[in-house]
């Protein structure tokens, strides 16, 4: 019965949009995932692009949800060899990546193991939802069954996540040592230092971003955890990173699949300008507001913390969302050098926090304010 509910869908779904975005994306996809080997001069940028994925094989994860999706393909009556042979390929490749099978190497397989099986399993259980849909679900499952993992390897005096945030917090220094060995050798020479002093403005912010990508990994004293020691910023909201990665990589490999196979498995990837989702959503950012505000729930900060980063970001999304829809087609490249001007005025760190503040307030009030609601849609020229 679930094959032919499946069938349905993939016989009557739309065809997916063009390929210029998707190769742009997969470009992307290899930049993020080969960032440990960037040249010495990028590695500031490196670091904080290795430190904003807790996996930091990006590429691993699109790759197990190709193989999800040609699963699903399969039931929906698809070639049983292309079943076979993606999911050959992702076992093949979860095997022989190049980390230990203990510590950050066993949780990185076994994410990857549970992100696809859980996305095989919901997309078979709800054939007719859109992919949005199918992957918050995803990541609902895939991380009950990580944390009931977890629960196994707990051992007395420590709490349930102490192992993790241990773990995370060691790979996270690791990555940001590796970083900054390949800067220093840069920022060492005497090519560096003529620039830094024709352009101090310019080092003192290389300075300045050096010393905040140390403040977020470094764990921070206190009794918050069996070992005297609080996991740093960025380690304590990885759930949240990790989530939103997941995100993007059921993405990617959702659209790869579509364009790999004729057969659907459901609606195609609409563009950022309809992005629309359950309003009920809200309540994640409600959640987790009042946890962070409330003293007497203190000891839950880290999991409002984590609320808060992921469906702020959703929220940011749908923003974004809005203002393409604002924004007419002939002037989204101005926008963008607009954009592009405005990073080195304000410094990327605040560059991004204003452009996250415009489009998550934008977002949420799309919840209440439906800015769309009524405008006839536009054609789009994504192809």
């Amino acid at each position: 019965m679930m094959g032919a509910v499946a069938s349905e869908v993939a016989a009557t779904a739309p065809q997916e949009r063009g390929w210029r975005w998707f190769v742009f994306a997969l470009v992307l996809m290899v930049l993020v995932t080969a960032a440990p080997a960037w040249p010495a001069s990028l590695s500031l940028l490196s670091a904080v692009i290795r430190l904003l994925l807790p996996i930091e094989q990006f590429a691993l994860l699109v790759l197990v949800a190709i193989a999800s999706c040609a699963i699903i393909g399969w039931w929906s009556g698809g070639r049983l060899e292309m079943a076979l042979l993606w999911v050959v390929v992702a076992g093949y490749v979860i095997w022989k990546v190049p980390l230990p099978f203990t510590g950050y190497g066993a949780f990185g397989r076994g994410w990857a193991l549970t992100l696809g099986a859980s996305f095989g399993l919901v997309g078979l259980a709800s054939p007719r939802q859109s992919l949005l849909t199918r992957a918050l679900g995803t990541i609902g499952v895939a991380a009950l069954v990580t944390t009931a993992g977890f629960t196994t390897r707990a051992t007395g005096g420590s709490t349930l996540f102490d192992g993790p945030a241990q773990m995370l917090s060691q790979e996270y220094q690791r990555r940001l040592g590796e970083s900054l060995q390949s800067w220093r050798s840069r920022s060492d020479t005497e090519a560096w230092r003529g620039f830094a002093e024709r352009y101090p403005e310019a080092a003192d912010r290389a300075t300045r971003m050096e010393n905040l990508l140390v403040a977020l990994t470094e764990p921070i004293s206190g009794a918050g955890s069996a070992r005297g020691l609080i996991p740093g910023p960025l380690v304590s909201i990885a759930p949240a990173l990790l989530a939103l990665e997941s995100l993007l990589a059921l993405g990617l490999g959702w659209a790869a699949y579509h364009r790999l196979s004729r057969v659907r498995i459901g609606p195609p990837l609409g563009a950022l300008r309809d992005v629309r989702f359950n309003d009920q959503l809200v309540w994640g950012i409600v959640v987790g507001v009042t946890v962070l505000l409330l003293p007497t729930l203190a000891e839950w900060r880290t999991i409002g913390a984590n609320l808060l980063c992921f469906f702020g970001s959703l929220y940011a999304f749908r923003g974004a969302g809005v203002l393409t829809w604002w924004i007419p087609d002939r002037l989204a490249v101005p926008a963008l050098l607009v954009l592009v001007v405005l990073v080195p005025i304000l410094g990327p760190v605040w560059g991004v926090l204003a452009v996250l503040a415009v489009t998550f307030g934008l977002g949420l009030g799309d919840t209440w304010r439906d800015f769309r609601a009524g405008a006839p849609p536009r054609r789009s020229s994504l192809r």
